[in-house]
C-alpha cells in the first residue's frame, strides 16, 4: 500500500475516525510521505497539530476546505506531513503496534488458551459466553 501512495500528493480518508486513534490508511499515507486527508478528531489535533489545516468535520464543506488548502500549497503540506511522520515515529510505529499486541495476547491467552496450540484452530464455544441455563 505504501508504494502506491508514495506517488500520490494526498490521500483522502473519508471512513470517520474514533476518537482516540485514526485508521491505519492515514499512518500508511504518513509512511509514504503521501498527505493524509482526513477528519479531525481529539487524537488528530492532540498528536498531529502540524496537519490540522488537511483535516475536516463531517460536512462536504469542511471536506473540500481541507482539499483545497493542500493543492493550494502542496510544499507546505507535504512539509506538514514529514513533521508529523517524524513526530509520530516510533511512538505509533507498526513494531510498536505489534509489541503492544503481543503483550496483550500474552497476558490474555490463560485458561481460554491454555489447551490451545498456535496452529490449532480454536474450538468451538471458547471465546463465547456461556449462557445462563
Amino acid at each position: 500500500m505504501r508504494e502506491g501512495l508514495g506517488g500520490h500528493l494526498a490521500a483522502v480518508s473519508l471512513n470517520p475516525n474514533i476518537d482516540l486513534s485514526v485508521h491505519d490508511r492515514v499512518f500508511f499515507a504518513l509512511g509514504a510521505g503521501t498527505v493524509p486527508v482526513f477528519d479531525t478528531n481529539r487524537f488528530s489535533t492532540a498528536e498531529m497539530p502540524h496537519r490540522t489545516r488537511y483535516g475536516f468535520g463531517q460536512d462536504t464543506t469542511s471536506i473540500a476546505a481541507a482539499v483545497e488548502a493542500v493543492l493550494a500549497d502542496p510544499a507546505a503540506a507535504q512539509a506538514a506531513t514529514a513533521t508529523t511522520m517524524s513526530e509520530l515515529y516510533p511512538r505509533f510505529s507498526m513494531q510498536r503496534s505489534l509489541q503492544d499486541i503481543h503483550e496483550i495476547t500474552m497476558s490474555i491467552a490463560g485458561a481460554a488458551g491454555a489447551g490451545l496450540l498456535p496452529a490449532e484452530p480454536v474450538p468451538a464455544g471458547v471465546w463465547t459466553p456461556k449462557q445462563a441455563a
